[in-house]
């Protein structure tokens, strides 16, 4: 680079950053003055629903050796959580450090229903694309929102590739409605095992007004070429980009964003036959259940279908956690193919989990704050600045920014909530200043869909770290679970007297964290 074009360029930076992150032009200068040297690319893979739990290297039963090479040669967390347990507000969380009652995207976005991301959002990729990264993203990215700038070629599940796949999906819409799934202009050819069948045909018009109804009742293996499959694509585009930044002297980031193990429940040929749905084991605490959620959707599912229908999900659910690790394998193999696998940050995830048969129920359709839908896989491998190690930082969605910005050298904007976790790893932090409770909340949408948190809106919010979790929904009632005892959470201790004083601990830890980020509600 030229002179004269280089100090422009960390001129540029400085005004730049400045102005997004409301910090001084001293405290740009660090900032400035590393963009001209080596920094790291970071590659961010995340999936959608995925129960760590599902995971070899967590201890689950899908062998995911591609996976697990991260968690070896890097950093696995046991105690990462979401900030909402379903899709829109943890991703939003995720690029940019702040909790959802804070961001605004309390709802899963769409038109009318919730306003999402826009250009003047302040995203880590924002800041990174405007200090010299190339930033890309393929796969899901449910944030609706205007066209990002800084996503020159975003491929995302409900516009470019659903586009993609029109011819053959209006082809398979003209076949008979019981061998397809529907699933959101989706038009997917399905075969339906007998036993699933049998199930279904005793439901009769039970769940005729059900929205995701066919979403279940129509599980099974996908008829469609392994190429055709959503994530498939995802994990080509992702390795496209990879070479072709191969011999870039610029720094990028690349979030490659998986659908699966997220419904749509089918699976293609030969990963639908890799599990035998008799041979797996169903979750010990599959028969706790609590009243309050005996309604919910998540719990209905279970309760119509029965084992047959739960071992179906299983057996397709883990079915595509094993597609998606050799997608990962692929990238990986790529990544390491153009000699930059070492200075890569390569983060593995999810934004939220499913509840995998835990308590009866599966899916995400339920107001609960179950583990098994709050707790999610993270894994960090950056050799460079980080050992290989188990970490129980209790950490949530809102550490990504900070994180991620620090080792780029960037400034972190003050929006930032979360808290970067680069000391704690590299052992240059004092422990003592982890913070030691996760959070996470269920926030009721603005009426006119805004990102606009208004005084009086309810909300429920959960605590967790120190093994216990302590949760308040807007009427009052609370739960309380030893999770070292109890980690299956089948015993909720909030009214036994032996918790009380531990109970109103948490309870004022919560309160802290809600006067700290400004909850309105």
């Amino acid at each position: 680079m030229r002179t004269q074009t280089r100090r422009e360029f960390l001129r540029t930076i400085g005004a730049t950053t400045a102005a997004i992150s409301g910090i001084s032009l001293e405290q740009t200068a660090l900032m400035a003055s590393q963009a001209g040297q080596r920094r790291p690319n970071i590659l961010f893979i995340m999936c959608d629903q995925l129960n760590a739990n599902a995971l070899s290297c967590y201890g689950g039963p899908v062998e995911t050796p591609n996976i697990d090479q991260i968690a070896e040669q890097g950093v696995r967390f046991t105690q990462a959580t979401c900030t909402t347990p379903y899709c829109s507000p943890t991703r939003a969380s995720i690029v940019t450090g702040m909790y959802p009652h804070t961001h605004g995207i309390v709802l899963n976005a769409g038109p009318r229903r919730q306003q999402g991301i826009g250009r003047e959002d302040i995203t880590t990729e924002r800041m990174l694309n405007q200090a010299g990264y190339a930033t890309h993203h393929y796969g899901k990215w449910h944030l609706e929102g205007d066209k990002l700038p800084y996503y020159p070629d975003m491929f995302r599940s409900g516009l470019e590739y659903k586009a993609k796949m029109a011819p053959v999906f209006s082809q398979v819409s003209q076949q008979d409605k019981a061998t397809r799934m529907n699933w959101y202009g989706w038009a997917l050819p399905v075969d339906i095992s007998p036993a699933l069948q049998e199930r279904v045909d005793t439901l009769g018009d039970r769940w005729k007004d059900k929205r995701f109804a066919q979403f279940i009742t129509k599980m099974g293996r996908l008829k469609l070429p392994l190429e055709q499959c959503l994530d498939v694509q995802v994990g080509d585009l992702t390795c496209r980009r990879l070479k072709a930044l191969k011999d870039s002297q610029n720094p990028f980031m690349v979030t490659c964003s998986f659908v699966w193990p997220h419904d749509p429940n089918v699976v293609p040929s030969p990963y639908y036959e890799a599990f035998d749905p008799d041979k797996i084991k169903l979750p010990d605490n599959r028969h706790a259940r609590e009243t309050r959620f005996e309604r919910e959707w998540s719990r209905e599912i279970i309760r119509g279908l029965g084992e047959p229908g739960l071992r179906e999900f299983l057996r397709i659910y883990y079915a595509t956690v094993k597609l998606i690790d050799d997608q990962v394998g692929r990238i990986l193999k790529t990544l390491d193919e153009t000699g930059k696998m070492d200075e890569t940050i390569i983060i593995f995830t999810a934004d939220h989990g499913d509840m995998m048969g835990g308590h009866g129920m599966v899916w995400k359709s339920t107001t609960a704050f179950y583990d098994e839908i709050v707790r999610v896989p993270l894994l960090i491998r950056y050799p460079r600045r980080f050992r290989p190690q188990l970490s129980e930082l209790a950490t949530d969605s809102t550490n990504f920014m900070p994180t991620l910005l620090e080792l780029a050298g960037h400034q972190i904007p003050k929006q930032a909530q979360g808290q970067s976790l680069v000391p704690f790893l590299t052992g240059q932090g004092d422990m003592s200043e982890a913070r030691q409770y996760a959070f996470c909340e269920r926030v009721r949408g603005n009426p006119n869909g805004s990102r606009k948190v208004t005084p009086g809106t309810r909300g429920a919010f959960m605590i967790r770290g120190k093994g216990s979790k302590f949760i308040r929904y807007h009427e009052g009632q609370e739960y309380l679970y030893n999770l070292i005892k109890d980690p299956g959470e089948t015993n909720n201790v909030a009214n036994e007297p032996d918790y009380r004083s531990h109970r109103k601990k948490l309870a004022a830890e919560m309160n802290k964290w809600l006067r700290r980020t400004g909850w309105p509600g």
